[in-house]
C-alpha cells in the first residue's frame, strides 16, 4: 500500500512539474539558482550588441545559426563567478567606502566605454547588465586586490573552492580546478538559442 502511494505521488509530482514548464536551473552556487532564463538573456543580449560580444570574447551568431557550446558555457562561468564573488563579498570583512565604490563604478564604465569605443553602444546596455558587470568588478577588486601575487593563485582557489557548484549536464560540468563550465556536447548544436538554452 505504501509503495502504492508513494507511486501516485511521484506522478502527481511530475505532471505538476510537467504542467508549470519547470525546467532544472542551468546552474547553482551554494544552492542560489542561475536559471536558464538568465542565461537566455545574456545570450540574447550578447547577440543584440556585438561589440559587447567581441569585448568578451565570445563568438555570438546571428538568431537561427547554431550556438557554439563554449558560448554558452563561457557565459555560465560569467554567471557563476558573479554570483561566488557576490557572495563572498557580502560576507568578507573587506568593505569599500561608499566613496571608492564610486570611483571604482566609473572606471569600469570609462574602460567599457574605450572597449566599445563609444558612449552610444554602452547606453544601449541595460542597466541591470551594466549593474552587474561593475558589482563583478568591484567584489573581484575589493576581495583580491591587497593579495600578494604569491598567494594570489592560492586566495582564488580557496575563495572559488568554498563553493558548491553544481551545472545542468546540458551546458557541460564545472571544472573545480580552473573556475569554469566546461562543455560536453560538441562545438556546435543545431537550433536556434532559445532551442539550445531550454535543452531541446
Amino acid at each position: 500500500m505504501r509503495r502504492i502511494v508513494s507511486a501516485v505521488l511521484s506522478l502527481l509530482v511530475v505532471a505538476g512539474l510537467a504542467g508549470c514548464n519547470w525546467r532544472p536551473p542551468a546552474a547553482s552556487v551554494n544552492g542560489a539558482d542561475i536559471t536558464v532564463a538568465d542565461l537566455q538573456a545574456d545570450l540574447d543580449l550578447m547577440r543584440a550588441n556585438p561589440e559587447l560580444a567581441a569585448a568578451f570574447q565570445l563568438a555570438v551568431p546571428p538568431e537561427g545559426e547554431p550556438v557554439p557550446s563554449e558560448v554558452t558555457a563561457n557565459l555560465l562561468t560569467l554567471r557563476i563567478a558573479e554570483a561566488i564573488l557576490g557572495q563572498s563579498y557580502r560576507s568578507s570583512d573587506k568593505k569599500l567606502t561608499a566613496d571608492e565604490d564610486q570611483q571604482q563604478r566609473s572606471a569600469v564604465l570609462q574602460d567599457l566605454t574605450a572597449a566599445l569605443g563609444s558612449e552610444a553602444l554602452v547606453a544601449k546596455i541595460p542597466e541591470t547588465f551594466l549593474s552587474r558587470l561593475t558589482d563583478r568588478f568591484v567584489h573581484s577588486n575589493a576581495l583580491l586586490s591587497d593579495v600578494p601575487d604569491e598567494d594570489f593563485a592560492s586566495t582564488v582557489a580557496s575563495l572559488f573552492g568554498g563553493f558548491e557548484v553544481t551545472v545542468d549536464p546540458r551546458y557541460g560540468t564545472w571544472d573545480p580546478a580552473n573556475f569554469e563550465v566546461v562543455p560536453d556536447a560538441p562545438p556546435t548544436v543545431g537550433g536556434s538559442s532559445s532551442e539550445l538554452l531550454v535543452g531541446q
